[in-house]
């Protein structure tokens, strides 16, 4: 992903986080139904936006810079994030699923405020997945091709 691209996204993300706190902030403080229903939905958005964000950055192919550390690295990033996608889908539907049985979840503090502290550390954990690659791919290079500062 070029760096102007990869600034934007982090930039969206950035927004959407503090959109999402101030919503979270006013449906707790408020608790009317209006900023609960604009806080689920951009908690969709942010998943939108998370899983996208992933998708660009599973497209790269500039990690193989020999085959088997590139692959350790690739594999590396991969599992964080999937994990980390998978977690914050399963909590997120969790959510989606348990209201059929209690409409009063959606509303629940804890869950407002434990969903916005799962969605915030699923973006730190991306971020540091995508640091912690492009740290291991830039030593691998430099290594391989005996490129130093």
């Amino acid at each position: 992903m070029q760096r102007t691209t990869k600034k934007k996204f982090d930039i969206i993300k950035i927004i959407i986080n503090i959109i999402l706190l101030v919503l979270m902030i006013l449906s707790i403080t408020k608790k009317d139904n209006i900023y609960y229903a604009w806080y689920w939905i951009m908690v969709t958005i942010m998943l939108i936006s998370e899983v996208y964000y992933l998708l660009k950055w599973n497209k790269v192919g500039e990690w193989n810079v020999d085959k088997k550390d590139s692959k350790a690295i690739r594999y590396s990033f991969d599992g964080l994030t999937t994990g980390t996608l998978l977690m914050i889908g399963f909590i997120y539907l969790g959510v989606l699923g348990y209201e059929f049985l209690d409409k009063s979840i959606k509303t629940n503090t804890y869950v407002i405020v434990g969903v916005y502290a799962l969605f915030t550390l699923s973006i730190i954990f991306d971020y540091l997945a995508l640091y912690s690659a492009n740290k291991d791919t830039k030593e691998l290079a430099e290594k391989t091709f005996k490129y130093k500062k």
